[in-house]
């Protein structure tokens, strides 16, 4: 009976305890966010600043447009009201810092011993496990120092051919083009540079249409997914997901990405081991998938499991980031005749009447297409948020960040740093021109990355951007139908269009049926 009539007394206590911990852990936050830059918060603000989001989506004029680009527009508006001096700060369950000024990225990028990649990015790691992108420490400098050889000098000319044969595929898949009112460009640049990627880098022509239509689905859904699971908190728990319907088809995606994979590296497996001993060995240069065979057969440094974590890793950064690149940029092109006429005069100087492919050496020519692209990337970064877990407190300026604080480095607004781009809003190549650039902060742009853990295959994706983008100029002119303040970006793993990028193409002698639209000067 005692016992009995002493429980409500001690389950009292215990809840007494537990609410007076939890009161004492908001005060500790509501102290490291009054030291930071931030909209201030009050003691009984529990939900912190989940109200923002709340009522900056009920209260956002764009009503018609997903939440979750909302969502980006509200955190830049937010950072931009709050913000001191390029850092402001969140509270969503956890403390979240923004950086968006050079020497603040340039602290948290060049700095891998104290800061380790966001937990965001673990939403993705059922899909690319322990490879190059989600790996730390050791194991990360490992794997980077041997697979930078698959990205040497020598063995990105021998790519030059076959993305020529790529983009010689293209032009004749655009033909049909110029009958019509218009193209979507992004399908057609990721079917392109998916083609690129499967031939240069896995070393195998792209399968069927439906394997390959299937793979790129998958793709497109787990990166979907996975950036939807990001805002909620419920299913950030691995068993809640797995037991939601996002998280089965997640797992669905998951499996169909993984079969293509292991089939490719049991069919590149198969043939070294059939290769006679003259022809292992050569001292040829290793391909991207063949070093990683060879890794795995001759020192037993990499397991199955292991290729396929890099094979999935670099398939899917070598043809979503870069496609989504020269969408933006051959949209952009589209808007501005004017650039659009330079890159034909340059094109015609290096080319002439001559209708040979490119060469390294005419890509090295191309310093103007080169100032278009940087330009394209400053304005529509591949990956607009790069985010980061402290491991231990950091100095920012004059603002002590403690450690365990998710820091997001916000390439959309670095890059329209007025201080560093005048009128940032207007794209405007020349600012990427050797005089202008000149002296500009080193992590003022930031588009591929910077510092140790930066984008290790960028010369592969500025050599394939000019190309490709070289092809089609070269014989095309371009007409965009829809001006910047009617075409949005979705904020996911990559800064991907959310709607149609509408494309007009016609032979450079022929008329546009539609006029120019408005453009930003």
């Amino acid at each position: 009976m005692l016992l009995a009539g002493g429980f409500p007394l001690v389950s009292a206590a215990v809840l007494v305890v537990v609410v007076l911990a939890l009161y004492l852990k908001w005060l500790r936050v509501l102290n490291i966010i009054s030291v930071l830059p931030s909209l201030k918060l009050k003691w009984y603000n529990f939900l912190g600043h989940m109200t923002v989001l709340y009522f900056g989506r009920t209260l956002h004029p764009d009503t018609h447009i997903s939440p979750h680009i909302r969502d980006f527009h509200i955190l830049c508006g937010y950072n931009q009201l709050y913000a001191r001096n390029g850092l402001s700060s969140i509270w969503f369950t956890f403390l979240e810092v923004t950086v968006c000024r050079a020497d603040m990225v340039e602290v948290i990028l060049t700095n891998s011993k104290e800061i380790k990649k966001g937990w965001h990015y673990e939403m993705l790691r059922p899909w690319l496990g322990n490879g190059l992108l989600l790996s730390y420490d050791e194991k990360w400098r490992r794997r980077r120092k041997l697979l930078t050889h698959a990205f040497h000098t020598s063995i990105l000319k021998n790519y030059q051919p076959i993305m020529n044969r790529k983009c010689r595929d293209l032009i004749r898949d655009l033909e049909s083009a110029t009958h019509q009112d218009y193209v979507d460009i992004f399908p057609l640049m990721r079917r392109t540079s998916f083609d690129v990627v499967c031939e240069c880098i896995l070393g195998k022509e792209t399968q069927t249409e439906a394997s390959t239509t299937s793979f790129i689905h998958s793709v497109d859904e787990m990166a979907s997914l996975a950036f939807e699971r990001c805002h909620l908190p419920w299913l950030w728990n691995n068993f809640l997901f797995s037991l939601s319907s996002l998280g089965r088809r997640f797992s669905k995606a998951v499996r169909i990405s993984h079969n293509f994979t292991n089939k490719l590296i049991s069919e590149k497996k198969e043939a070294r081991l059939a290769q006679t001993v003259e022809q292992k060995s050569g001292h040829r240069k290793l391909a991207f998938i063949d070093l990683l065979i060879e890794e795995h057969i001759t020192n037993n440094s990499l397991t199955e499991n292991d290729i396929r974590h890099e094979v999935d890793n670099f398939t899917f950064a070598g043809h979503d980031t870069t496609s989504v690149s020269m969408s933006w940029c051959l949209w952009l092109v589209g808007l501005h005749p004017w650039v659009q006429d330079r890159i034909h005069e340059e094109l015609e100087n290096i080319f002439g009447e001559d209708d040979r492919e490119p060469t390294s050496i005419d890509l090295k020519d191309m310093e103007y297409l080169e100032c278009v692209i940087k330009e394209s990337l400053r304005l529509y970064p591949t990956v607009p948020l790069l985010t980061r877990e402290l491991r231990n407190d950091i100095q920012i300026r004059e603002y002590t960040v403690p450690s365990g604080t998710t820091v997001l480095v916000n390439t959309y607004l670095l890059h329209r740093d007025p201080e560093i781009f005048p009128n940032p809003e207007k794209f405007d190549p020349g600012r990427f021109s050797l005089k202008n650039s000149s002296g500009r902060h080193p992590f003022a742009y930031v588009p591929f990355s910077a510092g140790s853990r930066n984008c290790i295959g960028q010369r592969f994706a500025l050599m394939e951007m000019k190309t490709v983008l070289s092809f089609i100029l070269r014989k095309y002119k371009l007409r965009s139908l829809d001006p910047r303040d009617q075409v949005h970006a979705l904020a996911e793993v990559t800064f991907r269009p959310a709607g149609k990028l509408r494309i007009q193409i016609r032979q450079r002698n022929q008329d546009f049926s539609f006029p120019y639209v408005y453009y930003h000067q």
